[in-house]
């Protein structure tokens, strides 16, 4: 049976995993004003009446959103709308915004920003959608919207500014994310059939292999489902939604690594155990300078980046001197899907990062979350190709045993069996001092073999056997130990069954007249005073045994 290795490290990721989920919970119970409701109205465009200046006049003028920006346009923009009746308890404006900063005003009190803490030398996300919970009380006021570090090769800004209702929004993202939808439930559906096979690969050989699978899967599914931004309208505080993407990334090494920790293969192994800490630290990091206050989970996410390329890369390595890339398991060539899958993410990784600088850093990870999947599903069908071939091993195991072990004319435990029951009883002193042994040896095997053949010898034995069993099966083992010899081993602790039973049986051949039954039979009980172990109390049994053969051969005159 297989067991997992490093109950250490496991302990350790179930620790930070716990953590992790702590961090979401608490962030979520510290709302904002960015909160969704529900409310009644249909969702409508909200592009006109709006009023915008910049870092080059003063003086707000009339526009229709999204404004046309050209190749110099202004890097510091402002535009504001007077809120009327629209701004009611639980409406909200949505706008998705390109590559700037958002800095949201209700007159002159700041009520949402985005994109603040981003690094400087990093461009801020493509497409990003915009939220903002409208008041009762906001009516009368300029809703003003600060944009910074506007790039005009990046387009438009404020595109699809709509007002609307929970509902009205989803249907706008299901629109715009509908490829992530899809597959992010696809994952989801992954991440569920993954558990289902893991609790059969747990009943078949213990191994918990692929539930790290099932659970990287279920991370996987987190991240795809908060990249379509349609988690923010359930959760309604962006802060819980932006910090489980960032837990679930930061974790995703972190479940990898404890998988190829169970791996066939030593040297990956190995690797796995000398890189192990490195998504431990990089997970410690990523929650204590945040909550320091020293930088924002963002600014750190590429540090997650570094920390899955160097799992992604040692692993490749670790592969590669395996042999073949991991190719060859002892003498036979086995095509394993997980190096095929690892580099399917890899080509799916650099599709993305190709795409993403081609079409102004949008839309970054649509590849290589399918290219993860398959890389997660191809590991599962590895994980199950070995878990059946060492259930296939363990059953070949256990009936090449039963066979060496038993006797294939009565089906009773062979002298092989018999031996490595004196020695287990030997090695427990309860057992031992409760051994009985009864040894059973046929009269006149030879006699019936010479007269009437083999195969009626052979059915006498069968016919012993069954006799046997039918009084000594519930309380004893019984064996085979010899052509026409068999040992009865009982370790009850009260010998007085044991005798019971062989007085039944013998008066059973009295009263019966059993005269196709003729053995000779001798049994002992042992005795810690003058047997120092089982083979003295088989010993006593084995005289009384002949004692009793050498009584019937005087009383029929067999020389």
């Amino acid at each position: 049976m297989k067991t997992n290795r490093g109950l250490g490290y496991n302990v350790i990721y179930f620790f930070l995993g716990f953590i992790g989920l702590i961090v979401t919970v608490v962030a979520s119970l510290n709302p904002d004003e960015r909160n969704v409701h529900l409310i009644r109205n249909g969702a409508v465009d909200y592009n006109t009446g709006w009023e915008y200046k910049n870092n080059r006049i003063d003086s707000y003028y009339n526009c229709t959103l999204p404004l046309s920006l050209d190749r110099n346009a202004y890097q510091d923009m402002t535009v504001r709308k007077l809120l009327g009746e629209e701004s009611k308890e639980g409406t909200y404006i949505m706008y998705r915004s390109k590559h700037a900063e958002n800095h949201i005003y209700i007159g002159d009190r700041e009520i949402y920003t985005y994109g603040d803490k981003q690094l400087k030398l990093f461009p801020l996300p493509g497409s990003a959608w915009i939220m903002i919970p409208l008041h009762d009380s906001y009516q009368g006021q300029y809703l003003s919207i600060e944009l910074y570090r506007i790039e005009a090769k990046y387009g438009g800004i404020m595109e699809g500014v709509i007002i609307g209702d929970r509902g009205d929004m989803l249907e706008r993202l299901l629109c715009d994310n509908l490829f992530g939808l899809i597959t992010c439930f696809i994952i989801g559906f992954c991440s569920v059939l993954l558990f289902l096979l893991g609790l059969i690969e747990k009943r078949l050989i213990g191994s918990i292999n692929l539930f790290y699978l099932a659970f990287s899967t279920l991370i996987v599914f987190i991240w795809s489902l908060n990249e379509t931004h349609c988690t923010q309208l359930f959760f309604g505080n962006m802060e819980t939604v932006s910090i489980l993407t960032y837990e679930a990334i930061a974790f995703l090494p972190l479940s990898v690594i404890a998988y190829y920790r169970n791996s066939h293969r030593r040297k990956v192994r190995e690797m796995c155990d000398r890189i192990a800490f490195i998504p431990i630290l990089n997970f410690l990091i990523l929650n204590v300078v945040h909550f320091s206050g020293m930088f924002d989970m963002s600014e750190l996410l590429v540090l997650t980046h570094i920390t899955i390329f160097i799992t992604a890369g040692a692993l490749c390595v670790a592969h590669i001197r395996s042999g073949v890339v991991g190719l060859k398991r002892g003498a036979d060539t086995i095509p394993e899907l997980g190096v095929l899958g690892f580099l399917i993410l890899a080509i799916s990784i650099f599709i993305d990062i190709g795409h993403y600088y081609a079409s102004n850093f949008i839309d970054a990870s649509r590849y290589s979350r399918v290219g993860l999947l398959i890389f997660i599903l191809f590991l599962a069908v590895d994980t199950m190709h070995f878990t059946l071939s060492d259930e296939l091993d363990v059953r070949k195991a256990e009936v090449y045993k039963s066979i060496a072990f038993t006797d294939t004319l009565t089906g009773l435990g062979n002298r092989q069996a018999y031996e490595q029951e004196i020695e287990k009883i030997e090695e427990r002193e309860e057992l031992l001092s409760h051994l009985v042994v009864g040894i059973l040896d046929l009269n006149n095997l030879k006699k019936t073999n010479d007269a009437m053949g083999h195969a009626e010898g052979d059915k006498y034995i069968i016919m012993i056997s069954d006799f046997i069993l039918n009084y000594f099966s519930k309380i004893a083992k019984v064996f085979r130990i010899g052509g026409d010899e068999f040992a009865i081993v009982f370790t009850g602790h009260d010998s007085d069954v044991f005798f019971e039973t062989e007085a039944t049986m013998f008066d059973d051949i009295m009263r019966d007249g059993r005269k196709d039954i003729n053995f000779a039979y001798g049994s002992a009980v042992y005795n810690h005073i003058t047997d120092k172990n089982a083979g003295d109390t088989i010993r006593r049994a084995d005289a009384k045994m002949y004692e009793s053969k050498r009584k019937y051969k005087h009383k029929s005159g067999i020389m």
